[in-house]
């Protein structure tokens, strides 16, 4: 698609143009666009939004917040009123921006997001406005970036500047503008996809994505309650430590045990030999290489460890808590990750351990007054749907039976029908099967195992021999074979073909790669996309339900509520419609409650913060 050359861009700054703009408003009778221009991202400080632009095909409007609120108001629910269809681009952030400085806002069932429409069509590409923009109508579409961008160098901003977004006048013409372009780009990507979605099947996983993002809109204005005098008193604690371990680390050679490449250098000097590295020749460092090295190098690998994470965890997460005031409002990326997985940001939680430090700063979270809180999520997921996926009659009877998978698995691999689920090798085994599914290569496999790479590739090949089904899942190429597994073949088909590689969720989206290098992955495209539908449709039963506004959060393969103390039966009934019982191995859920805090879900002690 060319650059129209009839777009009409017009700032309100007198009354007459204010007159044609309401002239214009009273006009619309199809699909509008609407976006903001705010001073960052924390929505719910004051006087957050700057500019509110607006753009039908041909024309776009921008009106400055402080001169024009009321006639805003007045346009904003002539909008809304007239139940017109409006497009965004991350549409959560500007019903934010627009409803905490007390605008209308449009009813959730007219609105459109056009990110969610660009993830459902082509998941592996980035979903910005502007690369999205870029690839589909030209890279004039990002021009205005740059131009902005020399307008802040030439008022003396660095593109880094917090500030520069609340500095420069609203009646810049470089900004306005900028702004404009925004809604009409929107507005002819919404244009081109809406077709798309509905020629390729899509319209019905994107009216579940939209409901699910209005489901987790109302949970971003609720916010989460927070204990911020026991989150500074965390804080205090572990930079006592930090600054412990930093001394006694600066002691053994290590200045810096933030840089990778000192303590590569420092790991090097004890004799160790690296063996994977990053593109730029770095060594790798991950936790899982740290905590290989943990029992050959007990005096620097250890607390190297628990240095950097104690630094990660204070920076992002108990500096947040302790200046919250008592509140805050995390941000939910309803769909995130190329397969669609959700993901939290300001601050993190779905990053965080399960046990240890992430107990800790779970217990910094507290239900409402009057409120306490259950954490419904399911029984063994990513196992279940991993027999579900593989079809292999051997996992059927392990569930038929009863039986933990990890465990039966390992009892028919190491033919040992004594194992129990608290035998070390359940572990590896569902370390391998996880890591596997995911795509992860032997290398890693025996990095995570702790097993050499021959015993995971015989660990693999007894695998395939007595639940032969899993090979059909997930191929066998990287333990030598020359099956790349179905859910591959179906991607490659339609790369041959000409098409988009792609292989379709559980509940209908879509999985994309972009070149047969990486068909590996579509595994791990059917494992956590499915997931990811699962919780969809859970929310959006809860919500029709009127659960919905209960949700604090949901974190992966779980939902933390907050219920009224007094209502006995919102948690089992909310447990019983998370249940998905449309797979041949239901998807069954454990309800954990009532709890005073987060914490208390994960068997959280103060003392147990390793």
């Amino acid at each position: 698609m060319k650059r129209p050359d009839h777009w009409d861009m017009r700032l309100v700054d007198s009354l007459d143009d204010l007159d044609e703009f309401i002239t214009w408003i009273d006009s619309l009778d199809g699909l509008v666009s609407i976006d903001t221009e705010t001073t960052g991202l924390e929505w719910w400080t004051y006087e957050f939004t700057r500019l509110v632009t607006f753009a039908d095909d041909v024309q776009g409007w921008a009106v400055p917040v402080r001169w024009y609120g009321r006639p805003l108001m007045k346009a904003l629910a002539a909008i809304r009123d007239k139940q017109l269809p409006v497009a965004f681009w991350n549409c959560k952030f500007d019903m934010h921006a627009l409803e905490h400085q007390g605008f209308p806002v449009p009813h959730w069932h007219n609105v459109i997001d056009g990110k969610l429409m660009h993830h459902l069509l082509i998941p592996h590409e980035r979903h910005g406005l502007k690369p999205a923009a870029g690839m589909t109508l030209g890279h004039w579409a990002t021009a205005g970036q740059g131009l902005l961008k020399a307008e802040w160098k030439a008022m003396g901003m660095k593109v880094t500047d917090p500030e520069r977004w609340s500095k420069i006048p609203v009646d810049n013409p470089v900004y306005w503008k900028y702004g404009i372009v925004d809604t009409l780009i929107t507005q002819a990507m919404v244009r081109e996809m809406g077709p798309q979605l509905r020629t390729f099947g899509l319209m019905p996983a994107f009216e579940r994505a939209m409901h699910v993002e209005a489901v987790m809109y109302r949970a971003e204005v609720r916010g989460m309650r927070i204990d911020a005098e026991y989150a500074d008193e965390v804080r205090m604690r572990w930079l006592k430590e930090a600054v412990a371990l930093k001394d006694h680390l600066e002691a053994s050679g290590l200045k810096n045990p933030n840089s990778n490449k000192q303590v590569q250098k420092l790991l090097e000097s004890h004799g160790w030999r690296p063996e994977d590295f990053t593109k730029t020749g770095q060594a790798v460092l991950d936790k899982i290489v740290l905590g290989a090295l943990r029992e050959v190098y007990p005096e620097l690998a250890p607390q190297i460890m628990r240095y950097k994470r104690l630094v990660k965890w204070i920076s992002t997460y108990l500096d947040t808590f302790s200046s919250s005031g008592g509140r805050v409002h995390p941000s939910i990326n309803t769909m995130a990750a190329r397969t669609g997985r959700m993901s939290i940001q300001n601050p993190p939680l779905q990053t965080l351990p399960s046990k240890g430090s992430g107990g800790t700063i779970r217990r910094c979270v507290l239900p409402e007054k009057g409120h306490v809180f259950w954490a419904i999520d399911y029984d063994g997921q990513e196992a279940r749907l991993f027999a579900n996926y593989s079809k292999d009659p051997g996992m059927r009877a392990a569930y038929d039976a009863g039986l933990d998978l990890y465990t039966y698995v390992g009892q028919m691999v190491y033919q040992d029908p004594t194992m129990t689920k608290e035998h070390p090798l359940r572990s590896t085994c569902k370390i391998i099967m996880l890591a596997w599914s995911y795509g992860a290569g032997v290398d890693k496999l025996a990095l995570a195992s702790g097993l050499p790479p021959d015993e995971v590739v015989r660990f693999l090949k007894q695998l395939f021999t007595v639940f032969p089904n899993v090979r059909d899942l997930t191929g066998d190429n990287a333990i030598g074979g020359n099956y790349p597994g179905g859910p591959a073949l179906a991607a490659k088909a339609r790369l041959d073909e000409g098409g988009l590689a792609y292989i379709n969720t559980y509940g209908g989206r879509r999985f994309s790669v972009p070149n047969e290098d990486e068909l590996y992955k579509c595994v791990n495209g059917l494992m956590q996309g499915g997931g990811k539908d699962v919780l969809d449709k859970a929310i959006v039963r809860l919500d029709r339900a009127g659960l919905g506004d209960y949700i604090t959060c949901p974190v992966h393969d779980e939902i933390l509520f907050g219920f009224p103390e007094d209502d006995v039966d919102a948690p089992t009934e909310a447990a019983i419609l998370m249940e998905d019982r449309e797979w041949e191995i239901p998807l069954t859920v454990e309800a954990t409650g009532p709890l005073p805090h987060w914490g208390a879900a994960y068997n959280f002690t103060e003392e147990d913060d390793e």
